[in-house]
């Protein structure tokens, strides 16, 4: 671990790796919110390194994972997919291609707001990336703002994907809407309506009154 705030392109490297270990190990179909946050904060900490001013690791690695996930990914196993994107990427940080298929990955998997990311980063790398630019096409009014870099978690000491938990302390809401069981409703709130729609209620209710008492004075006469 370097003494910097921020984390050296090999700290990044090695989270890629944990990443898809994790990714691995999870037989769920929807990703551990470990995963997203991790991934999030990776990008934000790589756009502080010009891709191609560093050698890679291992491009020939990065490619054959690359191989592997694209195959996966017409196959249909998108979890075994994003794992091997995520281990490409561990060989190849800047490599836009694997961050368009670990994308690729994502938004079969349900995780829209990762694959947007994804593929957007993708395009900061490599702007005519035509893959990506097609895919986030179909996906513009889906799209989410990125975080702000202040609500990023502080790179922590010891193993570096678990510094990179938010859960607890300021960790972005994964659903803002809630399902509600009926008989979980206070019957205040209903008397809240009754009381907001009282005048157009009370009126409604007079004119039909007023309306039976005109057939019964007609059904008399």
């Amino acid at each position: 671990m370097t003494n910097s705030s921020h984390p050296s392109l090999a700290e990044i490297s090695a989270v890629f790796a944990h990443l898809s270990d994790r990714v691995s190990a999870e037989p769920e179909r929807e990703l551990d919110p470990i995963v997203t946050l991790s991934l999030q904060r990776a990008l934000v900490e790589l756009r502080r390194f010009i891709p191609g001013l560093d050698t890679p690791p291992d491009p020939h690695a990065a490619r054959f994972f690359a191989s592997g996930a694209r195959a996966a990914l017409e196959s249909g196993f998108y979890r075994d997919a994003l794992a091997r994107a995520l281990r490409g990427l561990s060989f190849a940080p800047h490599d836009p291609n694997l961050y368009h298929l670990a994308g690729s990955a994502c938004l079969e998997l349900g995780s829209v707001r990762d694959s947007i990311d994804l593929m957007m980063h993708a395009l900061w790398i490599h702007p005519g990336h035509p893959d990506a630019l097609r895919d986030l096409q179909c996906l513009s009014a889906l799209r989410i703002d990125e975080p702000e870099e202040d609500t990023i978690a502080p790179w922590g000491p010891g193993d570096p994907l678990e510094g990179w938990q938010m859960i607890e302390d300021g960790a972005p809401e994964s659903m803002p809407f809630e399902f509600v069981d009926e008989a979980d409703v206070d019957d205040s709130l209903f008397d809240v309506l009754d009381e907001a729609t009282g005048p157009d209620a009370t009126r409604d209710a007079r004119d039909a009154a007023d309306d039976g008492a005109d057939d019964d004075e007609r059904r008399a006469a």
